[in-house]
């Protein structure tokens, strides 16, 4: 897997910044980004997603503002290789059209797109848009540990 590049969706770093279902498998594929044997590539937009989903849980969900914050804070230190969006905006466009899918899931898909590479999400719906895009899609689960 050395030098493979991977487009991951909001799904999936947020599940690297909180706990949840595929926070082992995640764990797992930036430690694989944080030693270069891997690069993890995504659009700008998604690190407002990523803070839009700390900040619900903080209003709805009674999570610590000081953690949300230090997290955010932290974000451009994650190793990530982050593309402006709207570079990639006139693609998606038709991507959302023909899927019935939120322009900002198709970004994602259309970064993949641009870079031949596979997308990596747990969001269902984009995964199908994604594929019958002709995007390769990389499961999470094949980042599990070994050990």
């Amino acid at each position: 897997m050395s030098g493979a590049r991977f487009v991951v969706d909001t799904s999936v770093v947020v599940q690297y910044l909180i706990e949840d279902n595929d926070t082992p498998q995640v764990t797992e594929l930036f430690a694989a980004s944080f030693e270069s044997r891997i690069s993890l590539w995504l659009p700008d937009y998604c690190l407002v997603e990523c803070a839009n989903v700390l900040w619900k849980r903080v209003v709805f969900d009674n999570d610590s503002l000081e953690m949300a914050t230090q997290i955010v804070e932290n974000l451009d230190k994650l190793p990530l290789t982050i593309v402006p969006a709207t570079r990639l905006l006139a693609r998606a466009m038709p991507i959302g059209a023909n899927h019935r899918l939120a322009i900002y899931d198709c970004l994602f898909i259309a970064l993949a797109e641009e870079l031949d590479c596979p997308l990596i999400t747990v969001d269902r719906k984009q995964a199908e848009a994604a594929k019958a895009t002709g995007v390769m899609l990389k499961p999470v689960g094949d980042f599990a540990s070994t050990s």
